[in-house]
């Protein structure tokens, strides 16, 4: 018995409509693998860009804080009179007038011309930006009492501009220890003082040759 014949037209008829459908689910798969692959890349690369921005973010915060809280910090320090050029004539005018306010005896004093200060350590980034400039303040004072020379650091310290150091005092009685007079000078205070000021890039030099 002879084998049945193939009906290939049959077989044509009734598989290629599957086959062409297999062959494009395959196709779309691949397609679909292939844009999920690009997708995921492109989502890969966003998630990357977008944790930098955060953590630029967040650097840029910090440093304007940073940058707020020194700021206000020399907008002190300017107010204070310690940024900027050094006032001699307000020094003077403030030991006048708190010698006066607390009835001092006498006051006598001499302002040694202003020096830049030499740093123990330089740094290249600040040297050309901030310089240090200090004047040195010798004065001899007369006392009723020993507490008077506080008071009158106190003032200076309160009421004068910059930043004052005192390096030195010496006190010296004038009357016998059995002896008291009322507004007379019990006491003379010889004491030595520095007066520092801050010169920075934004001042300029020509500021700091103005207070000599």
């Amino acid at each position: 018995m002879k084998p049945a014949k193939k009906d290939w037209s049959f077989l044509r008829a009734h598989t290629l409509v599957p086959s062409a459908s297999l062959l494009v689910a395959v196709v779309v798969l691949g397609v679909s693998f292939w844009y999920h692959g690009e997708q995921k890349r492109v989502f890969d690369s966003f998630s990357s860009n977008q944790e930098m921005m955060y953590q630029n973010y967040d650097q840029l915060i910090y440093r304007r804080r940073l940058l707020d809280r020194y700021y206000r910090r020399y907008q002190e320090l300017q107010e204070s009179g310690f940024v900027g050029q050094e006032s001699r004539l307000d020094w003077i005018e403030t030991i006048r007038s708190t010698a006066k306010r607390l009835d001092l005896p006498n006051v006598a004093y001499s302002v040694e011309p202003q020096r830049e200060v030499v740093r123990p350590v330089e740094s290249a980034s600040s040297t050309a930006q901030i310089q240090i400039y200090m004047s040195r303040l010798q004065f001899e004072l007369g006392l009723v009492h020993e507490l008077d020379l506080l008071r009158f650091f106190r003032r200076l310290e309160e009421e004068a501009p910059g930043l004052m150091k005192v390096d030195r005092c010496s006190l010296a009685r004038q009357l016998g220890p059995d002896t008291e007079l009322v507004a007379e000078t019990n006491i003379v205070a010889t004491c030595s003082m520095a007066l520092f000021s801050l010169i920075t890039s934004d001042i300029g030099l020509a500021v700091a040759d103005a207070g000599l």
